[in-house]
């Protein structure tokens, strides 16, 4: 399953959030993941908040994947609030469909 949200910032910025819902054959448990685009005003696609062009691209290279995660939050400009509301939705969903 997937569920996207789309937020809209003072900057005009828009940000995706794509939740997925991926389904463990081993253990039998649905693994949740996140990811997280932009799109600045006159785009004509999404992008990620951090390409091989950001000063911080190299950066995130480095870090650890949850600190990687955190850093794109970071930079996409939303908050872990909006990232929380997106959440919530998603698993809604998934309570909803089961």
């Amino acid at each position: 399953m997937v569920h996207e949200k789309v937020f809209i910032l003072k900057n005009r910025r828009e940000v995706k959030v794509i939740f997925k819902s991926i389904q463990n054959s081993i253990a039998q448990k649905l693994k949740f993941d996140y990811e997280i685009l932009i799109r600045e005003p006159g785009e004509k696609a999404f992008r990620l908040p951090i390409g091989v062009s950001h000063p911080k691209y190299w950066k995130l290279q480095k870090v650890s994947k949850e600190q990687g995660r955190e850093l794109i939050l970071m930079y996409s400009g939303i908050t872990r609030r909006h990232l929380q509301e997106a959440e919530q939705e998603f698993n809604n969903l998934v309570l909803v469909s089961a």
